[in-house]
């Protein structure tokens, strides 16, 4: 016995059975759907190429090693003798660019010359000697990238195109997630048609059932039975249509879900009557008196913003530079490479250098064309977004009055559902009892089946029109 009980407890547990509520739908929707984690995935990737702009400050190191063997009459020390020249050389540096714009390097230097055949009263000297050398240099910009705004531009300019970016993800997911949401409810609302559908056919069958017996009995006439098993044919083809409904549903769910065939799809338990208010569903929770404003509005005001950003850098790259820079180097020269290197840090004979640069590009047609082409672009983008807030405000507005609308169609219906429904019966029983003729009892079963369809093809609707909410967020008023 236990061991049958183990076994029926593995095979509940197991069993693909199981409720799913609209939350635990939509998650499920994110975690298995590949359009939603491409999505994910491609955020990430927002994000990181944001990080990557960077690039240009992070340090950088360079090595070097060389050898020349230089038997040109030409060479420098050609004029003393020398018929070949080896030289060796090793170099080592590390620089960085700052946020502030300030290029900055250390370098150590060292190589190695020898002189063959060389002449003269420096031969010995010349044969063969190692220098060595210790530097560092810094420049800074003081017009074009004056201290840094060429990089807090860039900044500014990616923090606004990596959030639109993103955000135009995040558009695309909750679009995906509304439709999903959608495939939901119609799913609610098939499965009440086949409902309703099942129950009126039942009852169809029974006015036929009652017909046969009253014509057999002589009460009612042939043309009455006619009228019932008619009514029975239509009640089976709209049961017909509805299981076809049932099953695009069921489909379209196992879709947004990517269920396999021979995976059971789960029991949908969501309660078609339960309302949300539409503020709720907005991303931010409810709207506490800031402005709601529709996603691509927001996302319209960031293109914007990056556009007007990129606007200035291009104006910031056009201009001219002037470029203060300063250097300092020790030089040992001593007989070898390595008794030159211990010397690297002898200050007795350094090169100092500073230096002003300035570069002034002439005012071409390349350069108005570039400028003027940022602006325009920059306008584009801010008439756009003026647009879209003009339609964003429009939508949120139409969106509500119409669920308002849609809320007193819900009642109305729901009260004509009732008065149908209460009139069906009445007509039933007045036809059990001989008071009633068949074709009144028919009008009356079709009218409240009508009746309750209807009502619930409305809430649905309602349903997926508070679904609609996810596609505004809450901003903060300026």
């Amino acid at each position: 016995m236990k061991k049958g009980a183990v076994i029926s407890l593995i095979l509940a547990w197991q069993s693909p059975s199981f409720a799913m509520t609209l939350q635990e739908y939509l998650k499920a929707v994110e975690a298995n759907n590949k359009s939603v984690q491409s999505l994910q995935v491609s955020t990430e990737a927002v994000e990181l190429a944001k990080d990557a702009g960077d690039i240009e400050l992070v340090p950088v190191l360079t090595a070097e090693a060389g050898y020349i063997n230089d038997k040109s009459p030409l060479s420098q020390f050609a004029l003393l003798g020398s018929t070949e020249t080896k030289t060796t050389s090793y170099s080592l540096g590390l620089g960085k660019k700052f946020s502030t714009g300030t290029m900055a390097s250390i370098t150590a230097s060292t190589y190695e010359i020898e002189n063959t055949g060389i002449q003269g009263p420096q031969a010995g000297t010349l044969q063969k000697f190692g220098v060595g050398s210790l530097g560092v240099g810094l420049s800074q910009s003081l017009w074009k990238d004056f201290f840094g705004n060429a990089t807090r531009l860039r900044w500014e300019r990616q923090e606004a195109s990596t959030a639109a970016a993103a955000g135009r993800f995040d558009l695309q997911k909750k679009l995906l997630l509304v439709n999903a949401e959608a495939a939901y409810w119609d799913y609610i609302y098939a499965n009440d048609n086949l409902k309703i559908s099942q129950a009126s056919l039942e009852r169809a069958r029974r006015i036929e059932a009652w017909t046969r017996r009253r014509v057999n009995d002589g009460i009612s006439d042939r043309a009455d039975l006619l009228s019932a098993q008619a009514l029975v044919s239509a009640r089976q083809l709209q049961l017909i249509s509805a299981e076809d409904d049932m099953a695009a549903a069921k489909r379209n769910i196992r879709d947004y879900l990517e269920y396999k065939d021979d995976k059971a799809l789960p029991e949908i338990t969501g309660n078609i009557s339960e309302r949300r208010s539409l503020t709720s569903m907005v991303d931010g929770g409810g709207s506490g008196g800031r402005r709601v404003m529709a996603l691509d509005a927001y996302l319209a005001s960031l293109d914007a913003k990056a556009k007007a950003l990129e606007s200035r850098e291009t104006e910031d790259q056009l201009r001219p530079d002037l470029v203060l820079s300063g250097s300092y180097n020790t030089n040992a020269v001593e007989k070898d490479m390595p008794e030159a290197t211990q010397n690297w840090t002898d200050t007795e004979r350094p090169t100092t250098k500073v230096g002003l640069k300035l570069t002034y590009p002439f005012d071409m047609g390349p350069k108005n064309a570039a400028r003027e082409a940022a602006r325009k672009s920059a306008l584009a983008s801010k008439l756009q977004s003026e647009r879209k807030m003009l339609e964003s405000e429009s939508s949120w507005i139409e969106l509500n009055r119409r669920y308002l609308e849609m809320s007193k169609r819900i009642e109305a219906a729901t009260e004509i559902s009732r008065l149908q429904s209460a009139a069906a019966k009445a007509q039933t029983d007045l036809f059990n009892k001989g008071r009633s003729i068949t074709a009144n009892v028919i009008t009356a079963e079709e009218d409240a089946g009508t009746a309750e369809l209807n009502l619930s093809k409305l809430k649905s609707e309602q349903r997926k029109m508070e679904a609609q909410g996810r596609l505004f967020i809450v901003v903060e008023e300026k």
